[in-house]
């Protein structure tokens, strides 16, 4: 399993509309938001799609400043287990 940690920075007033476009990209998960438009989320590998093509994605939303990877994390074993 591929899992990435994204700190997202939106245009304050947007930040609602980020969200909400945000949530519709597939494997992503919207943890918590902060002052200054900050928005943390989780962005994880699904069957559809690669977490690099959803951090990606991400840059191209309207109302996003930026969006910085945080953390990351391979967890062979999982995807190993999944195929089985």
């Amino acid at each position: 399993m591929n899992v990435c940690g994204v700190l997202v920075h939106a245009n304050p007033k947007r930040v609602e509309e980020v969200i909400k476009a945000m949530c519709e990209l597939d494997g992503l998960e919207v943890h918590r938001t902060a002052d200054g438009g900050r928005i943390v989320v989780t962005v994880e590998d699904t069957e559809r799609t690669l977490a690099l093509d959803t951090l990606t994605a991400i840059h191209k939303l309207d109302g996003i400043v930026a969006a910085s990877l945080v953390y990351h994390s391979i967890d062979p074993a999982e995807d190993t287990a999944a195929d089985a």
